[in-house]
């Protein structure tokens, strides 16, 4: 005889689970109704030299993962050159030069810029009983800024 509505071997489907992050409480948050300098204040008794390359690394790995989910959408022929609003970015190489580029290629070169930070051992240590260099700071602090480097 006939098998019920649902899947094509007679099970219903299972019910959709309730996703509550997109209930309204939550969705009406917004970063911006935060004081932005209270979620980033040093926590007390951390070191500001192993906060500043945590929170360094940890930036990169969620920048990382939110162009990979537009890259897609974003190429070399869709996207001619880095901007946002009226500002077009410029990629600023070793010696200085600025040079205009895709939007594609500005973030690969920032990526991979900063990639190479954040594997050196002597600016990121990763081994046991390895200090942070205070001298280093400015590595911490400059990837940010890459990114945002106009024209």
């Amino acid at each position: 005889m006939g098998k019920g509505k649902g899947k094509p071997n007679g099970k219903k489907p299972p019910p959709e689970e309730k996703k509550h992050y997109l209930d309204a409480e939550h969705t009406k948050v917004r970063v911006v109704d935060f004081d932005l300098k209270e979620l980033v204040v040093l926590p007390r008794e951390i070191d500001l030299n192993e906060w500043l390359a945590c929170n360094t690394t940890t930036f990169f790995n969620l920048i990382n993962l939110q162009y990979s989910t537009i890259s897609e959408f974003c190429t070399g022929d869709t996207c001619l050159a880095m901007t946002a609003c009226s500002t077009t970015y410029y990629w600023q190489d070793e010696k200085g030069k600025k040079t205009k580029c895709t939007a594609p290629q500005y973030v690969d070169f920032v990526m991979s810029s900063v990639q190479k930070l954040v594997t050196d051992e002597d600016i990121f240590p990763t081994k046991y009983g390895l200090m942070l260099i205070c001298g280093h700071k400015e590595h911490y602090i400059s990837f940010p800024c890459c990114l945002f480097e106009s024209k």
